[in-house]
């Protein structure tokens, strides 16, 4: 922030001195000329034109004579006439030096007015808040901090600016102040009502705030964006969270097949809700589905996290397990979701967890298999998890052992 600052004075004084210097220079007076002396300069010019005119035939010679005894006339009768001395305008130093005070003065206001009225003073904060979310914010905790508190200081002053209780909110949700974090969503909802892309970061963030409990006034929020827009994402992935939450499978997999069928089959994002489907098929420890499979079109094995690891997870932490083929590149072809808290833990990987109908794990002999420990519950890796894979599985094996054993920088 320091360092914006600094880069702003020193463009602020390099134009200055662009513009000030000229002004403190001492004005010269352009050099006086005497009467006497333009009417001789007049009657020259005018002399040598009726010369041009005789050589091109203009003007005969007669004519030409006539013409100077008009001008000679007309010199002396302006001789005759009284003269008065031209009138010099004194230098004025003092005004230049006034004209650079006021330059001065006015072009940093005017910047700095500008940049409040049509810039965006928030630019900073949005992107430390996407680094935080990234994981590169190591050492700028601190500055996170004060940057939150100094927007929340200028929302006092300020509280009709929608965009910045939003941002506010996300900030607090980032440094995980989630009962500040919905305060702040409340007021931005007070100021655009109905939205809801708002009802739902609002009830993500009071679920947050409520150690996960989705009941209730979370609840509410959820089903106000989704009467608003029966397709809103976020809406659909809490509706379907809540439902699972409250022993409700069959609302659970309606919500997230309905929220599949928006994404792009091959997003993140589309990865992550296959998981939690697979989720609602392995609620049976027996895991029915995977044991009616061939054994020829499934594998399994037993995943961990590796000892000098375990404690980088915590219980909470969600697990991915994947199945991926060089053919099919990022999108996996069979994906198991966990938590920290069941490892180790045995899986088996078969066409029930397939991300797509159309590319079940059965059609290929071989595949590599990854584990992901997510802290955020996403399925892309994000620095800061813990990433583990076994390359050429062939389908059958029974016994891949799956761990856990690098941290994704």
């Amino acid at each position: 922030m320091t360092g914006l600052w600094l880069a702003a004075l020193l463009l602020l004084v390099l134009a200055l001195l662009f513009v000030v210097p000229p002004l403190l220079r001492s004005p010269t007076a352009p050099p006086a000329i005497e009467p006497t002396d333009l009417a001789r300069r007049l009657f020259a010019d005018q002399l040598a034109q009726l010369d041009k005119d005789l050589q091109s035939s203009v003007l005969d010679a007669q004519d030409r004579a006539q013409a100077v005894d008009d001008l000679k006339r007309q010199a002396l009768e302006e001789a005759s006439q009284p003269t008065t001395p031209p009138r010099r305008i004194a230098a004025r130093p003092w005004m230049g030096w006034g004209v650079a005070a006021i330059v001065s003065i006015s072009l940093p206001t005017a910047a700095l007015v500008l940049y409040l009225q049509v810039g965006n003073p928030m630019a900073v904060a949005t992107q430390l808040l996407a680094a935080e979310r990234a994981g590169t914010h190591e050492a700028g905790g601190q500055d996170m901090e004060s940057m939150v508190s100094r927007l929340a200081q200028r929302l006092r002053t300020q509280p009709d600016d929608v965009e910045g209780w939003i941002v506010l909110a996300r900030s607090y949700e980032v440094l995980q102040r989630y009962d500040d974090a919905v305060v702040a969503y409340q007021k931005a909802m007070t100021l655009a009502p109905n939205q809801p892309q708002l009802l739902a970061d609002y009830a993500d963030a009071l679920g947050s705030a409520r150690d996960g409990d989705l009941a209730g006034p979370v609840q509410a929020a959820i089903d106000a964006a989704l009467a608003l827009d029966a397709n809103h994402p976020k809406a659909l992935a809490l509706a379907g969270m809540a439902a699972f939450k409250r022993g409700d499978p069959a609302t659970a997999r309606q919500r997230w097949e309905k929220l599949l069928a928006l994404l792009p089959a091959d997003s993140e994002a589309a990865m992550q809700v296959t998981a939690d489907l697979a989720q609602l098929d392995a609620l049976n420890e027996t895991q029915v589905p995977a044991a009616k499979a061939p054994r020829n079109k499934r594998l399994g094995g037993t995943v961990a996290i590796a000892a000098g690891l375990r404690d980088k997870a915590s219980p909470q932490d969600t697990v991915f397990v994947l199945a991926k083929t060089a053919t099919t590149g990022r999108m996996p072809v069979a994906v198991l979701r966990l938590q920290v808290k069941d490892l180790p833990a045995k899986f088996v990987l078969d066409d029930s967890l397939a991300m797509s109908p159309d590319l079940p794990i059965s059609r290929f002999e071989a595949v590599t298999v990854e584990v992901r420990v997510s802290r955020s519950g996403q399925a892309a890796p994000q620095p800061g998890d813990l990433i583990g894979s076994v390359a050429r599985v062939a389908l059958g094996q029974e016994d891949v052992a799956l761990q856990a054993d690098r941290v994704v920088p």
